[in-house]
């Protein structure tokens, strides 16, 4: 019986079992904490790519027709749709302010024209002139859920992606006296 015991004892037939058991519950909390971290970040990158390209695509008649939350969440569906439910996206699209910019260009005089090179810019004349242009912000949100448990133990129910608050001048009109 002592010999039995013996063989039983120094046997390692388990040892393999009991290890995977003791490092499965750690392997799986390593996988699982960075999905939602990681699905927090995806879509940030993609809020943020489309609220600059959905910026960069409007122009002044979605201002006039004060359709511009509306249009940027068109661009939006239309670029973006198959990888972000539309139907979460909260877009805050409005104008700011609408300012008057004054320059001069040169336009060539064929009265003040000369052979000299010396004194070439001396053949073009001043031109005030302006234009106005308004400028609007874009800001995007998300609202998403978390799907791991320790998604919702660090993050709660849901969480809200927003991207930064993006600014462009957009062109209104021509020379204003």
């Amino acid at each position: 019986m002592k010999k039995r015991f013996r063989n039983w004892y120094k046997s390692e037939k388990g040892q393999s079992i009991v290890e995977f058991a003791i490092i499965l519950p750690i392997m799986v909390v390593l996988f699982t904490v960075p999905i939602d971290f990681f699905r927090y970040i995806n879509t940030r990158t993609l809020l943020c790519s489309s609220a600059s390209e959905s910026i960069s695509q409007i122009g002044y008649g979605s201002i006039q027709s004060g359709t511009l939350s509306s249009d940027v969440l068109q661009l939006i569906t239309s670029t973006y749709g198959d990888r972000v439910d539309t139907g979460r996206v909260n877009v805050l699209a409005n104008p700011v302010s609408t300012t008057k910019h004054d320059y001069t260009y040169f336009v060539y005089s064929s009265a003040k024209a000369n052979d000299d090179p010396s004194h070439y810019w001396d053949q073009f004349e001043e031109r005030p002139s302006s234009y106005q242009c308004a400028d609007i912000e874009v800001q995007i949100s998300y609202e998403m859920k978390p799907i791991t448990f320790w998604g919702s133990l660090y993050l709660g129910d849901s969480f809200v992606v927003e991207t930064p608050m993006y600014t462009r001048s957009v062109y209104t009109g021509g020379y204003t006296p």
